[in-house]
């Protein structure tokens, strides 16, 4: 069998052109499944053919109508011939780009120019929106130079240089902080809404990433979070602080889009870093309501069941002491869930009490032991007095079906930042370039990218 693939182009003025693409041969009898529809090579050659035919016309096309003089009607001189290289989706175009002398009849001032280039008004970059969208979302998803080998196994592309990937997601990222910071500028600019009923919910958490050389610090900071909306679906956002030229604007960002406004009730679920709460309340404007997140109490209140279970291995002689501390333990956990802080830290001093008494009755058999439940309890002590304010009934919130936990922001760590920058990706980043990325990475997850690169193109 043959087939015979043309294309028929219809041109401004009416003119119809064949072109014959390809000619795609099988065999019938002695077919095998190999054989049937077209193989990858073939598509790759058939597409590269196309864009090279569709994209010379247009280019031609459009060259054509602006070298017309727009006053006087008559084609404007032609002064010398130029040609250019676009790299699009399915492969690298050289186009003709002639340049035009201003017709005499238009008037021209002193400062403009003489000479007309159709083609570099038409071509304002190196490669097509689409090729740079498309590089940047593999860029985001997975390593530079596995975007690159993928493109090239795939497309009809040049080879692509996962440098070029790499500056490309970059600009990319770019353009789409700017864009929150021009989003989250227009309110403050056009006034303020009134309240929403329903309350916004940020959960925020924090990861640490591995950085280049050249750094005053191995490791630097990423904050992660998620912004929830009662009826919306989740907006992650994600930034380093230390490079962010308005590190609440991606926040306030994801809160507009939320449909929050100024002045609408807003809570922060944070680890106890004040500084979690502080970027949301920059964002916000305005009071912000703070939980703190039970799964980091619970932790440190397992600390301290994990240091009495230890005290109890060596079987002191005197169990007085040990059996009273064990009371108020088991009873912490339920005294933080219930929102009875005061009583949980009159808990721990008595925990602190028994021990030393312990340690006192037992001598060295279990003084080391002890003190390490003593630093436990005093450290939970001061974690509890230093986040007095973001402490509530988590028990009554939890009943509410409320989120009382960063459980949802920790996952959005894991697939933010984990996924691509740690684990099986132990690559070191620059701040900067992280920053970057992660701008990508948040828009490809949560499947706003093509909607705003397609905006951020036009």
């Amino acid at each position: 069998m043959r087939w015979t693939v043309r294309l028929e182009a219809r041109t401004g003025q009416g003119e119809v052109e064949t072109t014959e693409l390809v000619t795609i041969d099988r065999p019938v009898v002695d077919g095998t499944l190999a054989d049937l529809g077209l193989a990858l090579v073939e598509a790759k050659a058939v597409l590269a053919k196309l864009q090279v035919i569709m994209v010379q016309s247009q280019v031609a096309e459009y060259v054509a109508c602006h070298r017309v003089c727009p006053q006087c009607r008559v084609p404007q001189p032609l002064k010398d011939r130029r040609s250019r290289r676009l790299q699009t989706l399915f492969g690298t175009v050289e186009v003709e780009a002639p340049r035009f002398r201003v017709c005499r009849c238009r008037p021209l001032a002193p400062t403009a120019a003489v000479t007309l280039s159709p083609v570099g008004t038409l071509l304002t970059a190196r490669c097509t929106p689409e090729l740079e969208r498309v590089q940047a979302e593999l860029g985001a998803r997975t390593s530079f130079r596995e975007a690159a080998r993928i493109l090239e196994a795939l497309l009809p592309s040049s080879p692509a240089n996962h440098e070029s990937v790499r500056a490309r997601t970059h600009a990319v990222g770019l353009r789409l902080e700017a864009a929150d910071r021009q989003a989250a500028a227009a309110v403050v600019a056009g006034g303020t809404a009134a309240a929403d009923a329903s309350r916004s919910i940020v959960m925020l958490d924090g990861a640490y990433v591995r950085a280049v050389p050249g750094h005053q610090v191995r490791n630097f900071e990423v904050i992660c979070g998620k912004v929830e909306h009662e009826g919306r679906p989740s907006r992650r956002f994600a930034l380093v602080r230390r490079v962010a030229e308005q590190p609440q604007a991606p926040l306030r960002s994801a809160l507009l889009e939320q449909g929050w406004r100024e002045g609408g009730p807003v809570t922060a679920i944070s680890d106890g870093d004040p500084a979690l709460p502080a970027l949301v309340r920059s964002a916000a404007k305005a009071p912000v309501e703070t939980i703190l997140d039970w799964f980091h109490l619970s932790m440190r209140v397992r600390h301290v069941e994990q240091a009495l279970v230890g005290l109890n291995a060596p079987e002191p002689a005197h169990w007085v002491p040990l059996d009273c501390a064990r009371v108020d333990v088991e009873r912490l956990r339920h005294l933080l869930w219930n929102g009875k802080h005061e009583e949980a830290c009159q808990a721990l001093d008595r925990i602190v009490s028994w021990s030393e008494n312990a340690a006192l009755l037992d001598g060295a058999a279990v003084a080391a032991k002890a003190g390490r439940l003593v630093a436990h309890c005093t450290e939970l002590h001061g974690y509890i007095e230093n986040n007095e304010g973001a402490l509530i009934d988590y028990g009554q919130r939890y009943r509410a079906g409320k989120p009382i936990s960063t459980s949802r922001a920790e996952g959005t760590v894991n697939h933010l930042v984990n996924a691509r920058m740690n684990k099986r990706r132990q690559m070191r980043w620059s701040p900067r370039g992280a920053h970057r990325v992660l701008q990508v990475r948040a828009a490809v997850l949560d499947g706003r990218f093509g909607q705003q690169a397609i905006q951020l193109a036009g």
